[in-house]
């Protein structure tokens, strides 16, 4: 499955690492990846990712705003 999310406030190289390390680390995702250019995440995953899940530990990261187009 994928899901896209957009992630607001990514504006560097390092905001693109530190998402995609955490979205790697989430269980049931296969990969990840950030486009800091329009914000948006691409989440290949299987039926074990939870969005909101997801949602909470990129928020928590600073100051980042999820949201899901799926």
């Amino acid at each position: 499955m994928k899901t896209i999310a957009i992630i607001k406030g990514t504006h560097c190289n390092s905001c693109k690492l530190l998402i995609e390390d955490v979205c790697r680390d989430m269980e049931g995702v296969q990969s990840c990846e950030v486009d800091l250019q329009t914000g948006a995440t691409v989440i290949e995953h299987d039926e074990r990712f939870q969005q909101n899940l997801f949602k909470q530990e990129v928020e928590g990261l600073g100051e980042y705003k999820v949201e899901f187009n799926s």
